[in-house]
């Protein structure tokens, strides 16, 4: 048996929870809502309201990589020479392949012609800060080349200084004072953004403005805080009840606060990433401790293994439909909106399958092989694991 051989052999993987995929599978449903009634349009106020509420499935996304993050690196730091280097790597060909081909497939389809987040035309420097995944500064670049690449920004940012974190947030005192400390920030991050670039653009292009304020990786960062305390709890069943009640009662309060205080609508709620990522939180805490088959089943787990490549793809899928006249077949109203919706969920996941198989997974083992060769040619690599 080679050196590499017994490596392998030993290098044992975490475990994987179900309900984290399943998680996965609920928010890339929800997304595609939101993006399906753009081309099929809902009937009553009530569906259009839910469907536009699927935007917040990228919370759910954080809440699901936080988790996933912390319960990886917590199994792998004391088995691995070089955990810091290697969750890079195992980061970077997760994420970097199928991002690749998504730049590329968008640019065939749209080339650099004006677009809605480029409404000038897309600019050559984009594309290498796009795929430097240093799209998510600028407004015109934070999702202009791939559709929806600012969430993809916002995930590699949060891959940069996920070590240094998971490293530090060993007490929830410390958590909770981050928590704190980053919905300020990202209070202030809009008014930076406001400051620095609303004086480029004329008052028809505010909204280039708006978009970086909001899905800015400051503005998203207490998402992935509370991703970090949900893991706390998850890992800490002691303290679970009463995170959870906490955090409920904290929610309530900031609703009843909203409602009936600051007259605000109840329903604004619905587009605060801040406020819906502990809302979600909460959902990813009660389905990992009590994992209900009407969501932790084998079709959400299937569909939250093909999320990402899901994600890149639905908007192409939708844009054929809508080329190719198939959205057309479904009048405007409640039960149109849903069947085309349908459609676009399984011929999004159909495709999405091919690219899962064809270019995620090689990617995958192609990362996991060569952090393997790199952990065998280390000089203590055949020492019995660190604990």
């Amino acid at each position: 048996m080679t050196r590499l051989t017994a490596l392998d052999n030993s290098f044992a993987e975490p475990r994987k929870f179900g309900f984290i995929d399943a998680l996965r599978g609920v928010a890339i449903l929800a997304v595609i809502l939101v993006h399906a009634r753009e081309t099929v349009a809902a009937g009553s106020p009530w569906l259009s309201t839910l469907m536009g509420a699927g935007a917040r499935g990228v919370q759910l996304f954080y809440i699901a990589s936080a988790m996933t993050l912390c319960l990886s690196w917590h199994f792998r730091a004391t088995r691995e020479q070089h955990p810091i280097r290697n969750f890079y790597l195992r980061r970077f060909f997760r994420i970097a392949p199928m991002f690749y081909l998504a730049i590329a497939g968008y640019l065939l389809l749209d080339g650099l012609a004006p677009r809605y987040f480029a409404p000038d035309g897309v600019r050559w420097y984009y594309v290498p800060l796009t795929a430097l995944f240093l799209n998510g500064f600028h407004p015109e670049t934070i999702t202009s080349v791939v559709p929806g690449g600012w969430s993809i920004a916002v995930e590699m940012t949060f891959y940069l200084f996920f070590p240094f974190l998971v490293t530090r947030s060993r007490s929830m005192a410390w958590l909770i004072s981050l928590l704190a400390v980053s919905v300020v920030a990202a209070r202030a991050w809009g008014s930076i953004v406001y400051a620095v670039y609303a004086p480029s653009y004329p008052a028809e292009q505010i909204y280039l403005v708006d978009a970086l304020a909001v899905l800015g990786f400051i503005a998203q960062f207490p998402v992935f805080v509370m991703g970090f305390i949900a893991f706390r709890l998850f890992d800490e069943p002691e303290h679970w009840a009463k995170g959870v009640a906490l955090g409920a009662a904290t929610l309530i309060a900031w609703l009843a606060i909203r409602t009936f205080v600051l007259r605000a609508p109840a329903t604004d709620l619905l587009a605060q990433p801040i406020y819906m990522g502990g809302v979600f939180a909460l959902f990813a805490l009660a389905l990992g401790r009590y994992p209900t088959r009407l969501l932790v089943n084998p079709v959400f787990i299937w569909i939250g293994k093909l999320s990402f490549s899901m994600y890149l793809t639905h908007f192409a899928v939708i844009a054929a439909f809508k080329a190719i006249g198939v959205s057309e077949r479904f009048s405007a109203g409640d039960s149109g909106a849903l069947l085309h919706y349908l459609l676009v969920v399984a011929a999004t996941a159909g495709v999405s399958l091919i690219c899962y198989r064809v270019i995620e997974r090689p990617g995958i083992e192609f990362g996991r092989r060569l952090i393997l060769r790199m952990e065998s040619e280390a000089p203590s690599a055949g020492c019995a694991p660190r604990t």
